[in-house]
């Protein structure tokens, strides 16, 4: 029988991981295990759920293989009084074995594929704030906690708690703010000074805050950085932490998730990726949905669109065709773009009840048109005008979904 021994794991390794399960047992979050590895010489301790990702990087180890183990191994042995020092873990036969001064415990685990934690790449519209922790977990609470009023007030109305507070990082500061007016309280904020790389702010769900109460360790100093453009995700960071939460209340992601429900409920076929373009397969016809983020307005759309006629030219009745349809007060409408012929509707999260009618309606209006146009778009394209340059076709990219068309 071979055993492995995955190292004499230190107190304040152990308090890592145990405030970390703590918290999603407090939240009642299913935690299927955690997974420990060795990766560069360091132990590393691996929690994934649906919204969050976190990597704890305890000290030196040298070890073979991943290892998911039941939570009460690491919890028992990082619990406060619990192992009174160090604790000594060993796998063998299919079992863990936690020993300490005190006693051991054994329990039993398997052997897992090494895993590749998830990691989010730089990139240029991420921004970023590096404090230390003392200061990390003054501000967002002072600018996030609820108000010390919250609960002490004789009035039974009815009160709404926001459903986000706000991050902002720009010129060498952090600021965090919330808004308690709908609680018949006042709004809060509070800032501190950062080491900062650019500029951006995001609406974030306020159980982001029990996280970073249970993980964020004031004596390190930590890095908080999120995409400023496409925020789908923080990322908190220091010497022996990796968290990815995603917590960002961000519209488009939202929609994204509802749309892929009735998709789900109504049974289409289709390939998606998470949070991007969607691609619907409904009686031949291929659509694909996007989604944006409107500048004047909060509120996000969907749009459903699919190609009527390809290899078309823009031919003078086909623009008369087009520009027809787009006036017959139909809900859909017709565009001609890189030599292709395409049928849309939008859609905004109010009217998501008639998705599914509008997605069979574009269906099988594209049918029907594809016939009508494909006459017109073989007609010989009208001349370029004079000083412009035509733009040269470009094929969008598709979820597999759309191929073998």
């Amino acid at each position: 029988m071979s055993t492995t021994d995955i190292g004499l794991v230190d107190s304040t390794e152990l308090h890592h991981i145990f405030e970390s399960l703590m918290m999603f047992r407090i939240e009642g979050i299913n935690v299927p295990g955690i997974t420990v590895f060795c990766q560069g010489g360091r132990r590393k301790w691996l929690v994934t759920t649906k919204e969050f990702t976190i990597v704890v990087t305890g000290d030196t180890a040298d070890f073979t293989g991943a290892y998911k183990l039941p939570l009460t191994s690491v919890a028992n042995a990082g619990r406060p009084r619990a192992a009174a020092g160090s604790v000594a873990f060993t796998i063998a036969d299919g079992m863990v074995t936690a020993a300490s001064s005190l006693g051991t415990q054994t329990l039993p685990c398997s052997s897992v594929p090494m895993p590749k934690p998830q990691h989010v790449a730089a990139n240029p519209a991420r921004v970023t704030a590096q404090l230390a922790g003392k200061e990390l977990l003054y501000t967002i609470f002072a600018g996030a906690n609820p108000p010390f009023e919250t609960n002490m007030i004789d009035d039974d109305d009815e009160r709404k708690n926001p459903d986000h507070f706000l991050l902002r990082v720009e010129d060498g500061q952090l600021h965090v703010s919330s808004d308690w007016t709908g609680s018949r309280l006042y709004p809060i904020r509070a800032h501190t000074p950062a080491t900062t790389t650019g500029a951006g702010q995001i609406k974030v769900n306020p159980d982001m805050l029990n996280i970073i109460y249970n993980c964020v360790d004031e004596d390190a100093t930590w890095t908080l950085s999120f995409d400023s453009k496409e925020s789908l995700d923080i990322v908190l960071e220091s010497d022996t932490h990796y968290i990815i939460a995603k917590m960002v209340i961000a519209p488009v992601a939202k929609l994204h998730e509802r749309v892929v429900k009735i998709l789900e409920r109504e049974k289409f076929e289709f390939q998606t990726t998470p949070g991007g373009p969607i691609g619907v397969r409904h009686e031949d016809v291929v659509i694909a949905f996007d989604f944006f983020q409107r500048a004047d307005d909060d509120s996000p759309l969907v749009r459903m669109s699919t190609v009527v006629v390809s290899n078309a030219n823009e031919s003078a009745e086909l623009l008369r065709e087009i520009n027809a349809h787009n006036q017959s007060g139909s809900i859909t409408r017709l565009w001609f773009e890189n030599s292709a012929v395409y049928l849309a509707i939008d859609t905004l999260p109010d009217n998501l009840m008639g998705l599914a009618q509008h997605l069979r309606m574009l269906s099988n209006v594209a049918g029907r048109l594809h016939g009508v146009l494909e006459p017109f778009a073989a007609e010989p394209a009208l001349p370029p005008k004079r000083g412009t340059r035509r733009r040269s076709a470009k094929p969008q990219e598709q979820p597999e979904v759309w191929d073998n068309q």
